[in-house]
């Protein structure tokens, strides 16, 4: 008889899709780190196996410094792990090169943030939606004011 699968808190488990997502991702790009051992080293460096001890049920929460961490390296936006409806949105700024040990900047467009960004409730994602908005009624203003001078004249 296999022995039962341990109960998992739902921030747990949130947690580890998005581990998950960084090791895909990062697996895809070719970038460092793409291991569950390369990720902790940089989250928590006290414990390498948090991550099987997550799964297992070893360890029932995760580590608050684990996730300040997590989101300041990665920059991931944390609502995702507390709230649902949240979008992971994990894109690397500055990739590594694995074999050459190289920095490599990437430039990102408005356009390529807005499909990373698909939640409209993040910051990003809101903000650009907010200046969106702010030009479209500066537009009309200026259409407006344009109309009332040549009237005027």
């Amino acid at each position: 008889m296999p022995a039962p699968q341990p109960t998992l808190y739902p921030e747990t488990v949130k947690f580890l899709e998005v581990i998950e997502e960084i090791k895909e991702t990062n697996r895809l790009l070719k970038v460092e780190p793409k291991t569950n051992s390369g990720i902790s080293n940089i989250i928590y460096p006290t414990d390498r196996t948090i991550f099987s001890k997550l799964k297992t049920g070893m360890r029932k929460r995760v580590p608050m410094d684990a996730l300040a961490k997590l989101a300041i390296h990665f920059k991931i936006d944390m609502n995702y792990i507390f709230y649902d409806g949240f979008e992971i949105n994990y894109f690397p700024e500055v990739l590594q090169d694995s074999t050459a040990n190289n920095e490599v900047r990437i430039h990102v467009s408005d356009d390529h943030l807005r499909i990373i960004n698909k939640n409209n409730y993040n910051a990003l994602g809101l903000t650009i939606k907010l200046y969106e908005q702010m030009m479209t009624l500066l537009e009309q203003n200026r259409n407006l004011s344009e109309s009332k001078k040549v009237k005027s004249e």
